[in-house]
């Protein structure tokens, strides 16, 4: 029997220009804009317009139009004190958070190794997750004098069950055959978690991060909106003392920002090291 040898080609350059030549110019546009997502950005903007509308039939105490929130926001950025109070918020929520996740992802590691760990936090991190945010302000409040304490207790106590989970069920979704094969390497704890654990451990960590990104922010939030004398959630409650709701659209475009900026800096990461999961999309 002849051998039928079937040779793949390449598409030269040449090739792949005449196609893209050939093609339709609304095939053309959504090749080059594919990646922009369409829909979202017109919910978006119709959710503007609608706004600018409204500004037109209300007062600016209930609907600023948009030139007062771009003036307010212009006008917040060019001062050193609110610039402060940005950073200052920014600085509360990224080392509470980086604190939560180094306890809970350790116990979450220990609990998904060993039972005993796991059968000895499950219940008190039950108890911590059922208890509401603005109760845990509430104690932050009577516990601590600092305003930086009672900020970062509350944000590290509210994300701890989110991240401890993230990194049990991590641990736990390692296969056996895989946890087999390690150890019958016999390797040191360090390098156990280094070579098994951490790797299995970054998308679910990763995920822990998103979520905790948004709550974190918004814990954050209602601790100096409530209790505090510093950062945007005074400010806001600045803003709404003087009926401003320019200035208060305008701070919360700003945590909006830094919400949107670390996705996407999430993002870039998880690209980095998680290449494989974009190549089987």
């Amino acid at each position: 029997m002849a051998n039928i040898e079937v040779q793949s080609r390449r598409p030269l350059a040449g090739d792949t220009i005449g196609e893209h030549a050939g093609a339709p110019v609304w095939t053309r546009l959504s090749q080059q804009f594919g990646r922009v997502n369409v829909e979202g950005t017109l919910v978006l903007l119709a959710l503007v317009l609608a706004w600018q509308l409204a500004s037109l039939y209300y007062p600016p105490i209930l609907f600023p139009s948009l030139e007062r929130i771009g003036k307010a926001l212009v006008d917040m950025l060019g001062s050193a004190t609110a610039v402060g109070a940005i950073v200052t918020t920014y600085v509360r929520i990224l080392l509470a958070l980086a604190v939560g996740f180094a306890v809970a992802t350790a116990f979450g590691i220990a609990a998904g190794m060993v039972r005993t760990v796991e059968r000895a936090t499950i219940p008190l991190i039950e108890v911590m997750q059922g208890i509401p945010a603005v109760c845990w302000i509430i104690f932050a409040i009577l516990w601590f004098r600092d305003m930086e304490a009672r900020t970062a207790f509350v944000v590290i106590i509210t994300t701890i069950p989110s991240f401890f989970y993230q990194a049990r069920d991590g641990v736990l979704s390692i296969s056996g055959e895989l946890w087999d094969m390690v150890r019958s390497l016999r390797p040191s704890l360090a390098k156990l978690i280094r070579i098994l654990i951490v790797p299995a451990l970054l998308p679910s960590l990763l995920t822990g991060w998103r979520i905790n990104i948004g709550n974190g922010t918004r814990v954050t939030i209602m601790a100096e909106l409530l209790g505090g004398v510093s950062g945007i959630g005074y400010q806001l409650r600045v803003s709404q003392e003087m009926f401003r709701m320019d200035r208060a659209i305008a701070w919360t475009m700003v945590l909006v920002a830094f919400v949107v900026a670390s996705n996407l800096a999430l993002s870039w990461l998880e690209k980095r090291i998680l290449g494989w999961r974009a190549a089987r999309r």
